[in-house]
């Protein structure tokens, strides 16, 4: 399909925003995000699939290698760190426009071809979407997945189902990828299972699963074959896979914690998908016309959109993580099922016995919460991009963090200055410990995200004990303990507990050696008794 000159131009804008908002100094805040770096200049300097910056080099086997692969041939380009940050965070907005270009397609398909202006709006308001752009900055797999998910998406809506198997191969390989960028696109594979079989019974059924487990396989084989013996502890948990039960267990009552409130956080991601805390009352009309686009759209026709929605639902309802940055894929559904809602209350419209002019005026009326969707997205962006703040730093989806990076700078400086190459720290930014200073490091806390966000507003954060902790820390060598602020992580006021307990259980073996000018930065040297 050709695409207008107008499209490409819009999709330019989009990307030069993202390419605009990058942060070229600041990685590893996020902490996954340092973990993909880390893999990433793992595989270009011929270090295979490791997590190097932590003792033991462990193979890197809780997620999946596609982005890391991509982000590693970023490195390749510019291997010097941290000057090569801007190349790497790249890669996410040379991903946004994808994500424009697929939309564009997605919305268009079915639809009349030489629409435009209705396509361009939908790829527009996706990709401005807070809870989608603000990922240009991140070292993070999730705006490829949006991409796989809408491109398998837009491959079922333009399968019509004829004799060939093509249409089943692409949508089995989109799939197959998704799931090998994270394993968390399990439900876009149930659904492209689901319209194989609805298109082409068994043997489409057979040809997708065929295509999809001979691609995911390979990752499979590398989880069971990834045996590190020397790399032991509990601390190593939260790096080499994940745990259902979210560290907390509590059977049926734990579970049921865990549906409730993401429901509840699933309403807030609605409301962030809109913004519409900045408009009184848009959260109810917006509702409404979601939920008539829902009604509108018929499960046999689109039935990977409406399958991938359920599954994935289902999937965000009893994962033990509260499911905001998880639901980004949903973004382009939600947004149809918004338009869906949108044109049939306009069809509506158009059957009301007035004169013709009225009915035209009132036809584009029905159009303004698109208009105002895009306006509050663009105000949104706007702030995200041009704003500076030089007394805080920018967080995931423009959050702001009462401290500056300087402190970070100078705690990196000394830590290259005053410690030894092989000496291990202990840090919560572990990753961007090693990627700024070259030195090991490893996370002083357990991982039990499930305590972090259950029971809904009275969740009581647990990430282990100095007793437990300090035993492993002896074992693994580590010389020096580094205390730095977390706003914005749920456990921030668990682990700076914890750390304080460590120091404690150290005693006169804890030694402050360094404090930043801003005092929000700590090094304590370490001695095992």
């Amino acid at each position: 399909m050709r695409l207008p000159r107008l499209v490409l131009f819009v999709g330019l804008l989009i990307a030069f925003a993202g390419f605009a908002a990058i942060n070229p100094q600041i990685l590893g805040l996020f902490h996954d995000d340092g973990i993909y770096a880390v893999a990433a200049k793992a595989l270009a300097g011929g270090d295979g699939y490791r997590i190097i910056s932590l003792p033991g080099d462990p193979a890197q086997t809780k997620y999946p290698f596609i982005y890391p692969m991509l982000l590693s041939l970023m490195w390749r380009i510019s291997p010097p760190f941290p000057g090569n940050i801007i190349f790497l965070k790249s890669l996410n907005v040379v991903i946004l426009l994808a994500i424009y270009l697929i939309s564009f397609v997605y919305y268009r398909r079915g639809r009349d071809r030489d629409e435009v202006f209705a396509p361009l709006l939908f790829a527009a308001i996706v990709c401005t979407n807070p809870l989608v752009f603000s990922f240009t900055d991140y070292v993070l797999s999730e705006l490829l997945l949006v991409l796989l998910s809408v491109a398998m998406l837009a491959a079922c809506r333009h399968d019509n189902g004829d004799s060939k198997v093509y249409g089943t191969i692409v949508i089995g390989v989109i799939a197959g990828m998704a799931c090998l960028t994270r394993m968390a696109a399990l439900p876009l594979a149930l659904a492209g299972f689901l319209h194989a079989c609805l298109n082409r019974g068994v043997r489409g059924g057979a040809w997708f699963l065929g295509i999809f487990a001979a691609m995911v396989a390979s990752w499979f084989l590398w989880v069971a074959g990834a045996n590190d013996p020397l790399v032991r502890g509990s601390l190593f948990d939260y790096y080499l896979g994940y745990d259902l039960t979210g560290g907390r267990g509590g059977g049926l009552v734990g579970f049921f914690d865990v549906v409730v409130g993401n429901a509840r956080y699933l309403a807030q991601s609605f409301q962030m998908l809109y913004l519409t805390s900045l408009v009184p009352g848009l959260v109810v009309l917006l509702a409404g016309i979601t939920v008539v686009g829902m009604i509108s759209l018929r499960w046999r026709k689109d039935a990977a959109t409406w399958s991938f929605l359920v599954f994935s639902l289902v999937a965000l309802l009893c994962w033990p993580f509260q499911p905001s940055r998880y639901c980004l894929p949903l973004v382009p559904v939600m947004v149809l099922f918004l338009y869906r809602g949108v044109d049939r209350a306009a069809r509506w419209v158009r059957q009301i016995d007035l004169s013709a002019s009225l009915n035209f005026i009132l036809g584009k009326l029905v159009w303004a919460p698109i208009v105002v969707v895009l306006g509050l997205n663009l105000f949104w962006l706007s702030s995200f991009v041009w704003s500076r703040h030089p007394d805080s730093t920018r967080g995931l989806y423009g959050s702001r963090a009462p401290y500056t990076w300087a402190g970070f700078e100078q705690t990196f400086a000394w830590v290259r200055e005053n410690t030894k190459p092989d000496e291990l720290l202990a840090s919560a930014y572990d990753p961007m410990y090693f990627l700024y200073t070259g030195r090991k490091a490893i996370r002083p806390a357990l991982h039990r995200p499930a305590t972090y966000f259950y029971p809904y507003g009275a969740a009581r954060p647990d990430v282990g004990s100095a007793a437990a902790i300090k035993p492993e820390l002896v074992e693994l060598g580590a010389k020096f303990l580094i205390v730095d602020p977390m706003d914005g992580y749920a456990e921030r006021l668990a682990t700076l507990r914890l750390m304080d307990d460590i120091v404690t259980a150290y005693g006169d073996q804890a030694q402050l050696v360094f404090t930043s000018s801003d005092g929000l930065h700590k090094v304590f040297r370490l001695s095992a008794r």
